[in-house]
């Protein structure tokens, strides 16, 4: 595998789906409720902009919250990322960034999103370490790490 990271523009776009995936409902329960005031009187779809955008600003602060984690600085930072007995094995290129060891007992599942391979970690539904697809040597290597990883994972588990 290459070395790899991805911007943190793509780690940002990966954790709104990731969030507004579980809590889209949240978001338009109020704007709902304004829609459906709107046959008492017209003045509620004004409300309904008004509230919509504050869910919004409501939203932000969480969604930076969870794009200011360590783990986000993993997927960020370029580094090389090697299969070992006990986890995953993060070596960064900036001396900045120490060396990480990614606990098998902390992934629990894998997905792919913007091009990247998803790793998900146990202790946050949204924190997770991002690889690019294009880090792999073809889609033969990429199946195999994926295979490799689900089987440690899975044997994990039990």
């Amino acid at each position: 595998m290459k070395s790899n990271s991805i911007s943190s523009e793509t780690y940002v776009s990966i954790l709104y789906r990731v969030f507004f995936s579980r809590r889209w409902w949240l978001l338009l329960l109020p704007v709902a409720v304004c829609l459906l005031l709107i046959s008492l009187d017209t003045r509620f779809a004004y409300l309904a902009v008004i509230v919509a955008i504050g869910m919004l600003m409501i939203a932000l602060p969480v969604i930076y919250y969870y794009a200011l984690t360590p783990e986000s600085r993993w997927s960020i930072m370029e580094k090389e990322v090697k299969l070992t007995e006990g986890g995953l094995h993060l070596v960064f290129t900036s001396e900045k960034m120490q060396e990480h060891l990614v606990k098998w007992d902390d992934i629990y599942g894998t997905a792919v999103s913007n091009n990247c391979l998803i790793l998900r970690f146990k202790n946050n539904n949204y924190t997770f370490l991002a690889i690019p697809l294009d880090s792999f040597d073809g889609e033969d290597e990429l199946r195999e790490f994926v295979i490799e990883v689900r089987k440690r994972i899975a044997s994990k588990k039990h």
